[in-house]
């Protein structure tokens, strides 16, 4: 008997526990969701850095207004914290921050660009943390079997196939580039992205007619410049860092190189690129978001932006800005914190986004990446395509060195 009245005397005291006011307890909350942003803010890399940092922080503090993101796990919103690290434009900086992260600050996710796709792989799944990294276009990080690693941009193939649908769609056939110069940056990204234009180019019928290699911040691009004049190729291609755009550009006026198209993936998308060159700079063309694309939400944010920055956002500040979008619908989805499950959350990511619909592959790579192509036009970056964006049409074939 005094063994079963002390056994319904636990009971009862486990029942009062567990029932408050005929209501389930629930867990007690965090104060709020930890996420690690990891970028350059200084660096060769920090250009980048700082535009997507600008789209994290407007994302989060959208999110934080009406109270964070609703967590069914613990009954309420959690606002959304934002640890930000400077890579340094580092590689090995980003391995150690994003460790730091995860010990001290025990963050939930990891948003990022550049140089945490470098090294930062191997973290994120040792650490079973999802992460989802912008400006990181490489299709190999994808094809290692990743588990948590996704990107809501374009990669190496999908810019190719971009670009050449960019202007076959504008175009007429007879008078688009027949011949191509390649010019390759002998660096991952650079060899990647080479490869995957070559392969769009012949899939496509053109002729590559000058394929030349240089190391990353030459000081002379001449002679690969002169190959390609000599050569008679009507448009060029190429992936180069900032510098050696620029250097590109000078040296193909002094040489009076005048192809027709000049496609510079990566190097123009720095913000100093009009101001720096000026007409020298005019009409090359890439692809990245723009904030001229009618997705909801980008109005906006570029009304936020421009009262921060005196302008509206920029390439990077979209992405970055989407993921957060991304991350903290998979945070409401998956209903708790749970870092697997907010992973298969993201996994399973079907929304619309300010870089478009947005849903994920396998490898983390998304099915519809913004097609946005930007053309550098009187100093300032112009939305050229597709055509229910743009702003103004592609400028082809470009004008000759002495008409500018």
């Amino acid at each position: 008997m005094k063994t079963k009245m002390l056994f319904y005397s636990i009971l009862s005291v486990v029942l009062m526990q567990v029932f408050v006011g005929g209501a389930i307890a629930v867990p007690t909350a965090p104060q709020n969701i930890p996420v690690g942003v990891l970028i350059s803010l200084s660096g060769f890399d920090s250009n980048i850095g700082h535009q997507a940092k600008a789209g994290y922080e407007i994302a989060a503090e959208e999110i934080n207004r009406t109270g964070g993101i609703f967590v069914k796990e613990y009954g309420k919103k959690i606002p959304l914290e934002i640890v930000v690290q400077d890579m340094e434009s580092s590689p090995t900086k980003a391995v150690s921050r994003m460790e730091w992260l995860y010990t001290a600050k025990k963050v939930l996710a990891y948003v990022g660009t550049t140089m945490v796709a470098t090294t930062g792989t191997g973290v994120a799944e040792k650490n079973k943390i999802p992460t989802i990294v912008v400006a990181s276009p490489r299709q190999i990080h994808h094809d290692r079997g990743l588990k948590y690693w996704f990107s809501p941009t374009a990669k190496t193939p999908d810019n190719a196939r971009i670009i050449f649908d960019s202007f076959e769609s504008t175009i007429p056939v007879e008078k688009r580039p027949k011949t191509l110069a390649m010019f390759q940056e002998q660096a991952d990204f650079g060899i990647e992205q080479a490869e995957s234009l070559t392969k769009e180019a012949v899939q496509r019928g053109y002729r590559i007619v000058a394929h030349e290699k240089y190391s990353q911040m030459s000081k002379d691009l001449s002679p690969m410049i002169l190959s390609a004049k000599n050569a008679g190729a009507e448009a060029v291609l190429s992936c180069p860092v900032t510098p050696d755009a620029m250097l590109m550009m000078r040296q193909m006026k002094e040489l009076d190189y005048n192809p027709k198209m000049i496609v510079l993936i990566r190097g123009a998308e720095d913000l100093a690129w009009g101001k720096a060159l000026g007409p020298i700079g005019d009409y090359v063309i890439m692809n990245s978001w723009h904030h001229g694309v009618r997705y909801p939400g980008v109005d906006k944010l570029n009304a936020v932006h421009q009262s921060k920055f005196g302008r509206p956002a920029d390439m990077q500040t979209g992405p970055g800005y989407a993921s957060i979008q991304i991350l903290a619908a998979a945070i409401e989805k998956a209903g708790t914190l749970d870092t697997a499950k907010i992973r298969d959350a993201i996994a399973a990511t079907d929304m619309m986004t300010v870089v478009g619909n947005i849903r994920f592959r396998p490898n983390g790579t998304t099915i519809d990446p913004c097609p946005a192509v930007v053309q550098w036009v009187a100093g300032s970056q112009k939305l050229v395509w597709p055509k229910e964006f743009r702003e103004t049409p592609l400028v082809y074939p470009i004008p000759p060195w002495k008409e500018r």
